[in-house]
């Protein structure tokens, strides 16, 4: 009965049943004594008295359980064959002495005062003792209970006016004396018993929406702090997995093609030596503020930060591809590297001598990517050789500098100019890593070159990229050449007019 009058919470029954180890009730079956208590607490946890008060109507409207009064109370001569009380003072007696005969019938324990009591009564009014198994915090149940009955059964001749007595209520480890006052008033209503009643169990089920409805806002207003707090220790694409629901918790990882991204701070520890604590602290986290706005921004998968290192990922759990991955992981890099020049400027202007400089490294290729750990903690990242490889990059970029792989320079060549470098070998990768070091967007070198061109030779040399110093060098070899040639050119045109003057 009790899980039938929960069901206007959803599963709530079921889960406090589940909770102690029960998937069915069996009616032919006896429970201990807190499974009822705890299917009471769950809800009354939650939502309060509220939801106590809503289960004893639910109770009196039972069919199941109305028929088992009606039969009990006919039993006990209480009320007539019409199910009306013949008069209030036979009835309460005869009630209490039913529902003693119920409680004694459901509940088996070494309490033997089980049941309910008129301790004293004067005209209209009476002191009554409920004794039952439930704490006394769930007493709204019972009283609510009784009061429904006794709306049910008293026809339309009076009114019934129940109030609770903490300060003479009592109770032990396994039972509850709750004491009630109960006053009978003149009706002077055109409304009828039931129709009282009915608005009593409207008015307790509107209470408890409304109580529902307040703490859903609640919840929801503390989920979503709760979800904002969260998205700064997760990746935003898998923080919003979580909150959609579609981000699986299990140990698994598959294998995928990303490109991987490591910076970190040339020398840092020998410039931190330098700040305070408080400045370098301040410094310190105006830099990775700005790299994962940046990151952010190009849809990178930030997987940590480790002292003063930047680990991030393209093409998991959202990819566009493996060449847009790429191209991203790229853009980023180079968004990165144009801040940082900005935020040295800044630094310096503010007092720091030696502001960090950064070294990145780039590489695509396969890894295994996923959630990695135990059934108590997981954590979502990247592991494999090329992580290594993206490591390695970096740690042997200049400051201030970009070093990739060809597997990430070849989906990028057009946005970027580079100078290649000598190709490395590492334990556990199988070929030669060929390596590109990144001297500058591809259009910013087209204006630098435009700029520089009257510049000195020293200057210029220093503006001028790798490849573009070679086709200079064999231009002029070339025109060296054909300056000779128009040298030799004119030698003979001078010998030819000497012939010629001589003839004449």
């Amino acid at each position: 009965g009790t899980v039938n009058t929960m069901s206007i919470l959803g599963s709530m029954g079921e889960q406090a049943l589940k909770e102690n180890g029960i998937d069915e009730v069996d009616p032919e079956k006896w429970y201990p004594h807190h499974i009822r208590s705890a299917m009471q607490e769950l809800p009354f946890s939650r939502y309060g008295e509220e939801s106590l008060v809503n289960f004893g109507y639910e109770m009196v409207f039972s069919w199941g359980v109305q028929d088992m009064w009606n039969e009990m109370l006919l039993k006990n001569n209480a009320v007539n064959e019409d199910l009306q009380m013949r008069d209030i003072s036979e009835f309460i007696p005869r009630y209490l002495k039913t529902f003693t005969d119920l409680q004694k019938g459901i509940i088996k324990g070494k309490y033997k005062g089980y049941g309910a009591r008129v301790n004293k009564n004067t005209k209209n009014r009476y002191e009554i003792v409920l004794s039952t198994i439930a704490p006394i915090r769930h007493e709204a149940f019972h009283r609510t209970v009784f009061l429904g009955q006794l709306l049910r059964y008293g026809g339309n001749r009076f009114l019934p006016k129940l109030t609770f007595l903490p300060e003479k209520s009592d109770e032990g480890a396994d039972w509850s004396d709750c004491v009630y006052t109960l006053e009978i008033e003149d009706r002077d209503l055109d409304k009828s018993n039931s129709e009282i009643l009915l608005e009593e169990r409207f008015l307790a089920r509107t209470a408890l929406m409304t109580k529902m409805f307040k703490k859903s806002e609640e919840h929801s207003a503390k989920f979503e702090g709760l979800s904002s707090q969260l998205g700064k220790f997760v990746p935003p694409q898998i923080h919003e997995a979580m909150v959609a629901g579609d981000f699986d918790t299990e140990i698994a990882t598959r294998r995928k093609k990303l490109t991987i991204f490591f910076s970190d701070i040339r020398n840092f520890t020998s410039t931190s030596e330098g700040l305070q604590p408080e400045d370098l602290t301040n410094y310190l986290n105006e830099y990775f503020s700005e790299m994962t706005t940046i990151a952010l921004q190009c849809g990178a998968t930030i997987d940590k930060y480790i002292g003063d290192s930047m680990m991030v990922f393209f093409g998991d759990p959202e990819t566009k591809g493996e060449r847009e991955d790429a191209r991203a992981c790229v853009e980023m890099a180079l968004r990165m590297q144009e801040r940082m020049t900005e935020l040295q400027k800044k630094w310096s202007n503010e007092g720091f001598a030696d502001p960090f400089q950064v070294r990145i490294g780039l590489n695509t290729g396969y890894c295994n990517v996923g959630n990695f750990g135990s059934d108590q903690r997981l954590t979502y990242t990247i592991i494999g050789g090329e992580v290594n490889v993206a490591q390695r990059l970096e740690a042997s970029a200049d400051a201030n500098g970009i070093l990739m792989s060809y597997e990430t320079y070849a989906h990028a060549q057009d946005m970027i100019v580079v100078e290649e470098r000598d190709a490395i070998k590492m334990k556990g990768i199988n070929r030669e890593i060929k390596i590109f070091s990144v001297l500058s967007r591809r259009g910013a070198t087209e204006k630098n070159e435009s700029k520089s061109f009257h510049q000195d030779d020293t200057r210029l040399s220093q503006h001028i990229p790798h490849d573009l110093t070679t086709r200079v060098s064999k231009l002029e070899k070339r025109l060296g050449e054909v300056a000779d040639m128009v040298i030799n050119i004119k030698k003979n045109i001078d010998g030819l007019k000497s012939v010629i003057d001589s003839k004449k």
